[in-house]
This record gives C-alpha cells, structure tokens and sequence, in this order.
C-alpha cells in the first residue's frame, strides 16, 4: 500500500476507536460515566493534595454539562476522522493538492480529539480537578494521555509533506 493509504487507514482506526469510546459512555451514560464525572468533579479520595485551587463541583447539572460537552466533542471527533479517512481514500491517488484538501476533516477531528484528552481530561481534570490522585480519576487520565498521544501522532503524520 502506498503512504497515502496508509495514512487512510490510520485514521480510520482512530475514528473507529474514538467512535466506540462514545458509544460505550452513551452505553454507561446514567451510570458508570455519571457516577465518574461526579467523582472526579468532586474532587473526591484527594489524600495527596487535599486543597485545591478551585471548588468541588457537586451540582448535577454542571455535571451533566460537562459529561454531554465530552460527549458531544467525541461524537465530532470520531465524524470528523471517520470523513476525512474516506476522503483520504478516495484522493489518495489523486493530486497532492487534492490529497492535502481531503486530510482537512480528518486534522480537525485530531484537533478535537486533542481538545478532549488533552485540554478536558489532561488540563481540566489531571491538572484542575487532580484526577489522577484516585483509581477512577487515574484510569481516565492514562488513557487521555494515550489518545492524546495518537492524535498528535497522527495529526503530525498527515501534516508532513507528501513524498515526491
């Protein structure tokens, strides 16, 4: 397979992967992703750091703000890559003008996807919230780091030049 295909395929399994993340917190919505965000919003179990610079949120509709926020910015990632995979697909014998044009939804959706992890759940939670000083806060900020990670790799891979 050629590099362009491949970069294509990349996507897709991020856009895949981000879509089947949302599915499974729209599967959990009133239960485990809830009661998740609630636990971290409250700052709760903070042994390490017990003060914190900003207030426990208890409301639950600034919970359920912030849960749909993280949702709704999902769903656009896993959309967005997914478009932009088949795009790529479709361009990828195609110019390298055109080729660069059909990457434009697939570097946004890695835009949004680094919005979510990082900024949401790295800034925000780690940083903000502390996250990482209990189990579940811990587990969610991990696996933000690695789809942070895969998102900037990604966006990096396709914003190289394409080889002559």
């Amino acid at each position: 397979m050629t590099i362009r295909a491949w970069k294509a395929v990349f996507v897709a399994i991020f856009s895949a992967m981000a879509l089947i993340y949302a599915l499974q917190n729209v599967a959990n919505l009133g239960g485990g992703m809830y009661a998740s965000f609630a636990y971290v919003l409250g700052q709760a179990d903070h042994a390490a750091y017990p003060e914190s610079i900003f207030p426990a949120i208890h409301s639950p509709l600034l919970i359920w703000f912030a849960l749909l926020t993280v949702l709704l910015l999902e769903f656009a990632c896993a959309g967005l890559t997914g478009l932009g995979a088949w795009r790529m697909w479709r361009a990828r014998q195609a110019s390298g003008s055109d080729f660069r044009t059909a990457c434009l939804p697939a570097l946004n959706g890695l835009g949004v996807a680094v919005l979510v992890w990082m900024l949401l759940f790295g800034t925000f939670g780690g940083a903000l919230f502390q996250m990482w000083q209990n189990q579940v806060g811990s587990g969610s900020a991990n696996g933000a780091f690695q789809l942070t990670v895969y998102a900037l790799l990604l966006f990096g891979l396709l914003s190289m030049p394409e080889p002559s």
